[in-house]
């Protein structure tokens, strides 16, 4: 069922990832960057510790993506018994422990006397919308047209994404969630130069998935009505 704040949810997040691309744009350009060892807390610049807010921000974000996934897995959907076993590998879990976490686990029986259920559906719909919006993002990563993508080092010329394919089955779309959780987390712990090298192609796939996400949220948003917050520039909300 649509709910009003879908809409809000959609762009709010679009925001967080056009943040979030230009905070990995403007350490991709910066050529001049020390190697070795990431810096420790403590070593943390004000801005560095910005950075590091708003990534744990997307981490967040994608754990709720992932539980969304969870969600609407269907036995339907999986054809492959090597899929279904790396499903099972992966995804199933404690239940009682997502189901607590989801706020389902005293809840009552729908329906029954003196229960109030909306804010239990609630929680477990945004869920569903985070992985349905993540969903869009990747299946629309490949079109995004050449003015949109800004990675600093594209290898086309004009720069594409369409050579990565979204997901077609469960599967994959698991492994590209899990790809861009490590992802975050690696750009987090890691320095993003030396990630960039090492990793070229998951950094590629991750920044085009932030940044798709950003240009259909824009779309959205003009024709939702709404007012962003903000301009272009990089301003950590």
């Amino acid at each position: 069922m649509y709910h009003s704040s879908d809409k809000f949810e959609f762009v709010g997040f679009g925001e967080l990832a056009e943040t979030t691309i230009q905070l990995l744009s403007l350490n991709l350009r910066t050529t001049d960057q020390s190697a070795g060892h990431p810096a420790t807390h403590q070593d943390l610049t004000g801005i560095e510790q910005v950075e590091q807010y708003i990534l744990q921000q997307v981490r967040d974000y994608l754990s709720t993506v992932r539980e969304g996934f969870v969600l609407s897995v269907r036995s339907a959907d999986v054809q492959d018994k090597n899929e279904a076993r790396y499903l099972l590998d992966r995804v199933v879990l404690d239940w009682d422990s997502l189901s607590s976490e989801l706020g389902l686990a005293d809840s009552p029986i729908a329906g029954a006397e003196g229960t109030d259920t909306p804010s239990e559906i609630e929680l477990v719909h945004q869920q569903l919308l985070a992985f349905g919006m993540t969903a869009v993002a990747l299946g629309a990563l490949p079109q995004l047209p050449a003015n949109q993508i800004t990675f600093p080092h594209p290898y086309s010329d004009p720069p594409s994404y369409a050579d990565i394919a979204p997901p077609s089955t469960p599967g994959e779309m698991l492994v590209r969630i899990e790809e861009l959780e490590e992802m975050v987390w690696q750009m987090v712990a890691s320095d993003l130069g030396d990630l960039l090298q090492k990793q070229y192609g998951p950094v590629r796939r991750t920044y085009g998935f932030f940044e798709t996400s950003a240009w259909l949220a824009r779309k959205e948003a003009q024709r939702f009505g709404l007012k962003r917050n903000g301009s272009t520039e990089l301003s950590f909300f």
